[in-house]
C-alpha cells in the first residue's frame, strides 16, 4: 500500500471513530459548554476542523520553502488565544453545520494530500523543526490531534454529562 493510501486510511479510521464516540450523544449535549474541559463537543469539532484547514493551508508552501509560515508562528506564541478566537468565531454554527465544517476541512486537506503526492509524503526532515517524513507530521497534527480530543471527549462522556 503507498504512504498516501496507508495516511488516508488512517485519517478515515480515526474520523470514524470519533463520529462513532459521539452519534451516541444526546442532540442537546451536543453543544453543551463543560463537556471537554470549557468546551462543548461542538467546539471540539471546530478546533479540530481550525486545525485541519491550517495544515491543509500552511502544507504546500511550507514544504516549498521549509520556512514556518506567519500563521504558524502567530499560532504557536499563544495557541491557547488562538483557539478561543477559532472556537468563538465558529459558535453561531450549529452542530450539525459544524460537522459539515469538519468534513469539508478533512476533504481540502486529501486534497491536498494527493496533490503533494508520494514523494512529498516521503520527504525526509522537510523544514528544520521537523526530523521526520511529511506523512509523520500528518499522523501527529492530525491523527494524533484528533484522537486525543477524541479520549478526553469520551473521558468526560463516561464519566456522565
Amino acid at each position: 500500500m503507498s504512504t498516501l493510501t496507508n495516511l488516508i486510511a488512517t485519517l478515515d479510521k480515526e474520523r470514524a471513530l470519533l463520529l462513532n464516540a459521539i452519534k451516541k450523544v444526546p442532540d442537546e449535549a451536543l453543544t453543551l459548554k463543560g463537556i471537554v474541559g470549557a468546551w462543548s463537543i461542538k467546539n471540539v469539532l471546530a478546533h479540530l476542523a481550525d486545525q485541519e484547514r491550517l495544515v491543509a493551508q500552511v502544507l504546500p508552501q511550507r514544504l516549498a520553502t521549509g520556512i514556518t509560515p506567519e500563521i504558524v508562528s502567530i499560532i504557536n506564541a499563544d495557541a491557547d488565544a488562538w483557539n478561543a478566537k477559532q472556537i468563538e468565531a465558529s459558535e453561531h454554527l450549529t452542530f450539525y453545520e459544524q460537522l459539515n465544517q469538519l468534513e469539508q476541512a478533512r476533504q481540502a486537506l486529501v486534497q491536498v494530500l494527493h496533490d503533494l503526492g508520494e514523494e512529498s509524503l516521503n520527504r525526509q526532515h522537510p523544514w528544520p523543526e521537523w526530523e521526520e517524513t511529511v506523512a509523520e507530521y500528518i499522523f501527529q497534527v492530525v491523527v494524533e490531534h484528533e484522537r486525543e480530543h477524541r479520549e478526553t471527549m469520551l473521558a468526560a462522556l463516561e464519566r456522565g454529562l
